[in-house]
């Protein structure tokens, strides 16, 4: 234990030591004229002269024979990395590289016993022999992480974190199952999670103009790991864990051929390059360090999981499999949501509206909706401003008629926490809640400046007459053309038609409950000539003070629907649209991405 604790001192301390002066040598180099003249990686020899060193104090105190395993797999990374050095200064043959290198490093390990040969089936104590399908699984297996991770070696601190964290579950795992843990594998994991922690802050020149030779050899030392220290008495684990600590590179790199699939490029689709996931995350807008933080945190919670199985290695199959399936959930959910929520780095140009489920809704702060509502009263002519919740946006899933209105209306606005977060899981340009209810009293101050009047309808007996009140209090000079309930007769309309139109007042606040009350705008608004029609909801029972509305820290955090709903529980069953509208998300984010603009 001493020799090993020595020998890991000693990784670590040469893996910073060379990382740091590769660093600063590169960067004082490249600072000067001329640039980088080839694809250059510097991160696999630090790795392969930090881990000689260590090694070579350990092997004089272990067993001969695990010395000897060590080496191979140190010479298998040495024979990858020397291919991968070489192939990075020709693209077109990158493709063969996982070939012959795998290979190679397959017939080293091979050679030496290091392959997984026989598993335990699942539900019994038999164990088969794989034979010959062992052998190829192997091989494929190493190329495929070669592969995957040098993919990710594009953006250097990404694959560097993700070694670390995968070496240091399969040390992990090493620790919980030792009697299945051969002592090199112990090791190797060790030193590849400090060769990689040591590497992290300097990676910005120890690897750059896309070389990616030492990603290449740290995903093959992990994979020829991950079969030595394989849990061979079940199945399942010998299957699955070395597939989740890949399992976010591997996604991040097949994820664009899924989509190229999905949307039927199929013409050259094995010969031409395509876009990584962070290529696709790039063209949104979002930083390296956006990508590196969301695809390290999904490696996180993959490799918690994979050491939580390994806890209940003794547990039922059927219980390990719900397991893996709702971590894998949730490590591409969480994390993804959480890089959706946060906005990107540099953001596109935002569009005026956007397409929500088939709704229509404009980008707007409630400035900028101001500024339209002045300019629909300088026009004259009528308009409708539909505001719109997680409810509206379901309803119009279920209601044609209330789909057309919200996708002809002049202005529909964001109005609740559920749409607002769907737009921005989906990458939309809406990030502003323009609630109706606020949107009442900021209408009120547009007409007063501009010296009109307001009419209210709906709600109950009185209830109006008391927000009316409220408003002239909130807004000086504010004139009110006329008020009226909500609880008339189909023959009483006309008349009511008749005066909202003859008062001529700048804006008409419609408290009818959805849809009734925009269904109702639509069907008189020529016959009410009124500039600015907009449905109000519940909004007067609020204004009048009949019912509170959330405290201001609710209404920041989009928890005001939390608070309707426990004041009012008549409106839980509204509550539905949240699942609803989350669901109708997730589907439209398993769609292919758009294809990548062509530049002509």
């Amino acid at each position: 234990m001493a020799e090993m604790l020595q020998a890991l001192s000693v990784i670590l301390a040469t893996a910073v030591v060379l990382s740091a002066a590769v660093f600063y040598f590169e960067r004082w180099r490249l600072a000067r004229p001329g640039g980088p003249y080839a694809a250059a990686d510097f991160s696999g020899i630090v790795l392969l002269m930090a881990t000689t060193a260590g090694w070579l104090i350990w092997a004089r105190t272990a067993d001969p024979a695990q010395i000897d395993k060590l080496f191979w797999v140190w010479a298998s990374g040495l024979v990858v990395f020397l291919v991968g050095a070489v192939t990075d200064q020709f693209k077109p043959v990158l493709g063969l590289r996982a070939l012959a290198a795998a290979g190679v490093a397959w017939w080293c390990l091979y050679r030496h016993d290091i392959a997984i040969t026989t598993v335990k089936l699942p539900f019994s104590d038999e164990f088969i022999n794989l034979g010959g399908a062992g052998l190829v699984l192997s091989m494929i297996w190493l190329a495929i992480c070669g592969s995957v991770f040098a993919r990710v070696g594009t953006i250097p601190r990404v694959s560097t974190g993700v070694g670390a964290l995968t070496s240091l579950t399969f040390l992990a795992v090493a620790t919980l199952q030792p009697q299945s843990a051969a002592p090199f594998a112990t090791i190797a994991a060790a030193s590849l999670a400090l060769v990689c922690l040591a590497q992290l802050p300097f990676t910005r020149y120890l690897t750059y103009a896309g070389a990616t030779a030492g990603a290449y050899t740290l995903g093959v030392l992990l994979g020829a790991i991950s079969i030595a220290g394989a849990l061979k008495n079940t199945a399942f684990l010998v299957a699955m864990l070395p597939l989740l600590v890949i399992s976010v590179p591997l996604f991040a790199t097949t994820y664009s051929w899924i989509a190229d699939y999905l949307r039927g490029e199929r013409r050259g689709f094995w010969t031409r390059e395509h876009r990584h996931v962070h290529e696709i995350l790039m063209q949104q807008g979002y930083s390296q360090t956006q990508m590196t933080s969301v695809l390290l945190l999904a490696t996180a919670i993959v490799c918690m999981m994979a050491i939580i199985l390994v806890l209940l290695i003794k547990v039922t199959f059927i219980l390990k499999l719900v397991i893996l399936v709702v971590g894998l959930a949730a490590a591409l959910l969480v994390p993804y949501a959480a890089l959706r929520l946060t906005k990107p780095a540099h953001p596109p140009q935002p569009a005026d509206q956007y397409d929500l489920f088939g709704v229509r809704i404009h980008r707007v702060t409630m400035q900028e909706a101001m500024q339209r509502v002045a300019d629909f009263i300088r026009a004259g002519t009528p308009h409708i401003i539909v505001t719109s919740d997680a409810a509206g946006i379901i309803r119009a899933q279920d209601d044609p008629e209330m789909r057309k209105i919200m996708n002809q209306a002049d202005l529909v606005t964001a109005d609740g926490a559920g749409v607002v977060l769907a737009a921005r899981l989906l990458n939309l340009g809406i990030d502003t809640r323009v609630a109706g209810c606020d949107m009442v009293s900021e209408i009120s101050k547009v007409a007063a400046e501009m010296g009109r009047s307001v009419y209210l309808l709906g709600a109950a007996p009185g209830v109006a007459e008391k927000a009316a009140e409220k408003l002239q209090e909130q807004v000086p000079g504010l004139q009110i053309a006329g008020i009226r309930d909500g609880y008339f007769t189909p023959a009483e309309e006309p008349a009511i038609i008749a005066e909202i139109r003859d008062t001529t007042p700048a804006a008409l606040f419609v408290g009818l409950g959805a849809p009734r009350q925009e269904k109702w705008i639509v069907e008189h608004m020529q016959q009410l000539g009124v500039p600015v029609c907009i449905g109000i909801g519940g909004s007067l029972d609020v204004i009048s003070g009949l019912k509170p509305r959330a405290p201001v820290w609710m209404q920041r955090c989009g928890m005001e629907w939390l608070y309707r709903s426990l004041k009012e529980p008549s409106r839980i069953p509204r509550l539905c649209a949240l699942p609803r509208i989350l669901l109708l998300t997730f589907r439209e984010l398993l769609k292919a991405p758009p294809a990548p603009e062509q530049k002509g």
